[in-house]
């Protein structure tokens, strides 16, 4: 089945709002990657709220404020089944 503008207008509708700057970016992503540009500095093409994160992330090491592994795939798994049915 080939997929349609629609089916992805429709699954684009369905996401929790938090999501569409992730789908946003990764749609520019596909967008340099067929233009031929992902082999160029993939730094210069982040999207502020890319930038914002990583320096966020940055300072968060800096402040001590890190888990393990483990705990953040222990935190994940809660999340994700508090949000199931």
């Amino acid at each position: 089945m080939e997929i349609t503008i629609k089916d992805l207008e429709n699954d684009l509708k369905s996401l929790p709002k938090e999501l569409l700057q992730q789908v946003s970016d990764y749609v520019a992503f596909l967008k340099q990657k067929y233009n031929g540009q992902v082999n160029e500095d993939w730094a210069t093409y982040l999207s502020t709220s890319q930038k914002e994160s990583i320096e966020k992330g940055a300072s968060d090491i800096e402040e001590g404020k890190i888990i393990s592994h483990d705990e953040a795939k222990q935190k994940i798994k809660e999340y994700l089944n508090s949000k199931t049915v």
